[in-house]
């Protein structure tokens, strides 16, 4: 009866670890996919952007600001961005200033447009 008693004691202890091993096991593995693929869409975010450099390349600076795309998976990701190291956070963050950056010239530029467009009497756009 003792020995009943100790073999479930010691069943139950051999369960929990067990269970407690492949809970953190699966936590670690989806907490690395996720990672991942939180890598896979930034980088594929990043890559839709390669036409502004062709674009600067050929000197075409004004359309530039005029074709920035808004950032979806940064601005959606944004609280994600702790899984990355410091470096990769770094880089993002410099990177989605700089298109921000491009993002606010092409709105300002569109406001002054409007007001010159709303200061003429005739309702002509004034000249730039």
């Amino acid at each position: 009866m003792v020995g009943t008693a100790i073999g479930f004691v010691l069943g139950a202890i051999v369960g929990a670890i067990a269970t407690a091993a492949g809970s953190t096991v699966l936590y670690w593995k989806r907490e690395r996919d996720a990672t991942r693929r939180l890598r896979r869409a930034l980088a594929e975010e990043v890559r839709t952007y390669e036409y502004l450099d062709e674009m600067v390349n050929d000197g075409d600076y004004e359309p530039v600001t005029e074709r920035v795309e808004e950032p979806v998976v940064y601005e959606s990701a944004a609280g994600e961005l702790g899984r990355l190291d410091e470096r990769e956070i770094d880089a993002l963050v410099g990177f989605y200033g700089d298109v921000r950056w491009l993002r606010g010239s092409r709105i300002r530029r569109t406001r002054r447009r409007g007001s010159r467009r709303s200061s003429s009497d005739d309702g002509t756009r004034s000249p730039r």
